[in-house]
């Protein structure tokens, strides 16, 4: 294997590495968002149990409301009683009475049960408190997982360019430009190994695993100039 081989592979090893850190930095974002659509799903549960709250609060004033209302009709009802002779018109009054004070026995059973409720309401929202709270601590650690991954991978990958700009230096220029659009394009691999088959009576490319020419795996032997698969395009070497 030629000296420029051996060194266009260790810059294909970084180039390789360079994009997958790239890769997983592109992939922080959609972390850092599911880290706050969790924490914005209990918010929104924390804000939807107030909102109960207040509904039911609102309901416990509306029956307190009408039960104060029947209240004073009986008041009104009693106090005609007072002014009337007849005893059909009284017990009328008094009927109507009878009738107000059941509403009103109905309204009561509303109003416990909406106490009962509102009972329920608030310790719902001591556990959903609670439950946020967890989730805000954890949610602060996995952002500072995150944050201190996208440190270390930024690190790595100038540490990476700077080791990859030394090798290529030393590298002919017009291979290191065939290489580098190579690599751009397929994504993965622009060097590639001439694979023998398990039967040994051909060869094939490492990238595409078309069968070679026998010329192409003859140069690929000699290593003396660049050699490309004739069908991705790839450069070709040869490893015993």
């Amino acid at each position: 294997m030629s000296t420029i081989i051996e060194r266009l592979l260790i810059i294909q090893d970084r180039d390789r590495k360079i994009a997958q850190l790239m890769r997983e930095t592109e992939d922080l974002p959609a972390h850092t968002h599911e880290i706050e659509s969790r924490l914005n799903a209990h918010r929104e549960s924390m804000k939807a149990s107030h909102d109960e709250v207040k509904k039911n609060a609102a309901a416990i004033k509306q029956v307190e409301v009408e039960i104060d209302t029947c209240k004073q009709k009986i008041a009104k009802f009693r106090e005609q009683q007072f002014q009337i002779k007849n005893n059909d018109e009284y017990r009328a009054l008094e009927r109507e009475i009878g009738v107000v004070q059941k509403e009103i026995r109905g309204l009561e059973d509303q109003e416990l049960s909406l106490m009962e409720q509102a009972e329920n309401l608030r310790k719902m929202i001591a556990d959903r408190e609670k439950d946020l709270k967890l989730e805000e601590g954890r949610a602060n650690q996995d952002e500072d997982v995150l944050k201190k991954r996208l440190s270390n991978i930024q690190a790595e990958i100038h540490d990476l360019q700077v080791d990859r700009t030394a090798l290529a230096s030393d590298i002919d220029p017009a291979w290191l430009s065939r290489y580098e659009r190579i690599f751009k394009r397929t994504g993965d691999y622009a060097l590639v190994r001439v694979e023998k088959a398990a039967s040994g009576d051909y060869a094939a490319c490492g990238g595409c695993h078309m069968k070679l020419p026998p010329h192409l795996v003859h140069e690929a032997k000699k290593g003396l100039a660049m050699t490309q698969c004739s069908f991705c395009s790839r450069i070709l070497y040869w490893q015993p």
